[in-house]
């Protein structure tokens, strides 16, 4: 077997750091910061770090009342972590808020709270 030259190496480490597949895992070791400072390395990393980041669930904003107003809102924004940009979701079907939301399986699913008009639904379920 032949030697491996420097050269050769050399060759080998540029060709696997120019991969954005290699970055995508390093990426996903150094978690949400990891990935935003490897951003900043060359083409390669921030194609793998946007890989990443667009794997990861949103952050999801849905309901609550305006400070100015004092109204419940239906609005629902999801946070994109790959742009750190906020985008419109379908709406509540009713305004509310002081609720509890959760993903399953990929859907939004809202729970509790106090919608105007209907009250609250935070009371304990009857007992028999």
């Amino acid at each position: 077997m032949a030697p491996t030259t420097r050269a050769g190496t050399s060759w080998a480490v540029d060709r696997a750091a120019s991969l954005p597949e290699v970055w995508a895992l390093v990426a996903s070791f150094g978690g949400i910061v990891g990935a935003w400072r490897l951003l900043v390395v060359c083409r390669a990393a921030r194609a793998g770090a946007k890989e990443f980041l667009g794997t990861l669930p949103r952050l999801v904003l849905c309901g609550g009342r305006a400070a100015s107003d004092m109204n419940a809102t239906r609005e629902t924004w999801g946070l994109d972590l790959a742009t750190l940009r906020w985008e419109a979701m379908p709406a509540l079907l009713r305004a509310r808020y002081h609720h509890a939301c959760c993903a399953v399986r990929g859907a939004l699913v809202v729970l509790g709270g106090t919608a105007p008009g209907v009250g609250s639904n935070h009371g304990l379920a009857p007992t028999s």
